[in-house]
């Protein structure tokens, strides 16, 4: 991973609200133990509200949106997951208090995180729309148990 990279980063300082496509160091990570190279990141009503003015759900600036992406582990610390493996991330708060996926580059809890299967596309989930992602995890944990 390349120490420096692209995210859209949200400013707030008093009244004044900002949003701006940057170029970052990957120290600028703060949160979890699995780095992923974000390939897509869907846009849904929650993260509109966000890149609006924060719409209160944002607490801390500055701040990486985001809500839902898909890409692969660059790097990991997290027992379930390697270099290499293609996951998805939708929701837990991720884009709100936890820093999100407009980003080429997402730091994230791999307890968030589902491995796609051999039959998943991770461009097709997203193009798809936010929808089908609820609906193509549930098809993966129910699977699993």
């Amino acid at each position: 991973m390349s120490d420096q990279f692209k995210a859209l980063i949200l400013n707030q300082d008093g009244e004044s609200f900002s949003r701006e496509v940057k170029s970052i160091d990957k120290n600028f990570l703060k949160h979890g133990d699995v780095t992923v190279k974000v390939e897509y990141s869907g846009l849904n009503y929650k993260d509109a509200l966000i890149l609006k003015n924060g719409a209160r759900l944002v607490k801390e600036f500055p701040h990486i949106p985001g809500i839902d992406f898909s890409g692969t582990v660059e790097e990991s610390n997290h027992k379930d997951f390697k270099n290499g493996d293609e996951v998805i991330l939708t929701g837990w708060r991720v884009g709100e208090i936890y820093f999100g996926g407009f980003s080429q580059y997402a730091k994230v809890n791999g307890d968030f995180l589902v491995k796609k299967t051999k039959r998943s596309f991770i461009k097709r989930v997203h193009d798809n729309g936010y929808s089908w992602i609820y609906c193509f995890t549930m098809f993966i944990h129910h699977k699993e148990y």
